[in-house]
């Protein structure tokens, strides 16, 4: 039987063929649909997220349940709601999948909430979204989870493969190994990728919008390592991938970008700031690892690690003959061979302090990427380094020294063209930053109201 749906206000009792109880609520002029599934068995979730439309939300009751294969929608932006953490509890491995295949930029506003998932290890994905078209989206959420995943392993918790955008936030990972948040920008099983059409071209191809909503915002999360080795509260393995990484608090654990490889652009965006870096006795080594992309690391309080620096690298850049980029060695038409003797072939393809903004057909037709050094400031031990308050700014970088020629690809100091790759910047912000609107905009129990297109917006 199809659900009553009104354009004004109004109240209907529907018992559907599916096993799922919904009852209409207007919003505005246009009606949704609250669906309660009739347990938290996958069966009763799935059936009520069948029956859902756009802008419905589907209840999950409190109970314990355990999920064989997970739940999935696509293309719809509904809401999964559970009754909270520690409340609506359930065993799975790869628990929800969530897919995009719509092929322009728009409006993507499903949210998941509420639940807490859980395992004896990370052993595969929990959530995913996976979009692989050459067009972003913005607009969703997921918060107020936990995955529980105590285990040693090396599965992820929440994998974000496309060019999309939304907020993390108010969430726990308690991972015994892995990955918490993993994002590969833009990764298709259509698009195997090549030199010269790599998995991230796309997102290559943008601006670098420092400081927008071009991103995955990751906010206000507690992120615990909870076996030896660690657990990577964020990592940006390849396709592109753009993030903002702020307001949480890191436990053993430590914030990871892969550098660009075989076919694969490194992570694009970094956008780092007051967090607590935490060391303990299953991760204390650094805090912070890039091999890749540029943005911006300050206002983090970095406690209980050996090392108090970001450790930057470029991999390619000490001749690691690494698929079909191969080594950066001077040769390769995709890297800027602005002649450094130091440092043949650099600035190397997406490099750390390389904007985005450019086709790889520009890039090989001669018109480089250009400078965006990567900046640091007011980053230490104190507490009060968080808030942008007293901070010794002690915290620096390291340069990975996989032969003595790799510190000369990623340095402070003015290559022979006068750029330079990092800014330790003291106290002093970088100029002309305005960090994007905290908390998320997508976090007010109101959102904002954005047509399907976004023009308003889509620049």
């Amino acid at each position: 039987m199809p659900r009553l749906k009104t354009a004004f206000l109004s109240v209907a009792l529907v018992v559907t063929s599916l096993g799922a109880t919904s009852f209409t609520r207007s919003t505005g002029d246009v009606a949704t649909s609250v669906i309660a599934a009739v347990d938290c068995s996958q069966g009763a979730v799935q059936a009520a997220l069948d029956d859902a439309d756009d802008g419905d939300t589907v209840r999950v009751p409190a109970g314990i349940c355990a999920w064989a294969d997970g739940v999935a929608w696509t293309n719809k932006n509904v809401r999964l709601q559970g009754a909270g953490i520690d409340q609506t509890i359930v065993d799975c491995d790869e628990c929800v999948r969530i897919t995009s295949t719509a092929p322009t930029s728009a409006y993507s506003g499903w949210r998941l909430s509420g639940f807490t998932f859980r395992g004896a290890a990370p052993g595969g994905i929990v959530i995913t979204i996976w979009d692989n078209v050459d067009s972003w989206h913005y607009g969703w959420r997921i918060d107020h989870i936990e995955l529980d995943y105590p285990g040693a392993g090396s599965g992820y918790g929440i994998f974000v493969a496309g060019a999309t955008y939304g907020v993390i936030d108010s969430s726990v990972f308690k991972m015994g190994g892995g990955l918490a948040i993993i994002a590969v920008g833009q990764m298709s099983d259509e698009w195997p990728g090549s030199a010269t059409h790599p998995q991230g071209g796309y997102l290559l191809s943008q601006p670098l919008d420092l400081g927008s909503f071009k991103a995955v915002y990751i906010e206000d999360n507690v992120f615990t390592g909870t076996a030896p080795g660690g657990v990577a509260a964020y990592d940006t393995s390849s396709g592109g991938a753009r993030a903002v990484f702020r307001h949480n608090t890191v436990n053993g654990g430590i914030y990871y970008s892969h550098w660009t490889r075989n076919r694969e652009v490194g992570g694009i965006l970094h956008e780092i700031y007051n967090n607590t870096f935490i060391g303990n006795a299953n991760f204390d080594l650094y805090p912070i690892r890039l091999e890749a992309g540029t943005g911006v690391i300050f206002n983090n309080t970095v406690q209980g690690y050996a090392n108090l620096y970001a450790v930057l690298d470029e991999r390619r850049g000490f001749y690691e003959d690494d698929g079909e980029f191969g080594a950066c060695d001077g040769s390769k038409a995709w890297d800027g061979n602005a002649g450094d003797p130091a440092a043949p072939g650099w600035p190397c393809l997406g490099q750390i302090g390389r904007a985005p903004g450019k086709t790889i057909d520009q890039i090989l037709a001669g018109d480089k990427q250009d400078s965006a050094p990567l900046y640091l400031w007011n980053n230490g031990a104190e507490a009060g380094c968080r808030t942008g308050a007293a901070c010794s700014g002690a915290f620096g970088i390291s340069v990975w020294d996989g032969s003595a020629a790799a510190r000369a690809y990623v340095s402070t100091s003015a290559h022979p063209n006068g750029e330079v790759d990092v800014v330790l910047n003291g106290s002093t912000p970088r100029p002309g930053y305005t960090p994007y609107t905290y908390p998320h905009p997508l976090r007010a129990e109101v959102q904002p109201a954005f047509t399907v297109r976004l023009p308003a917006i889509i620049r």
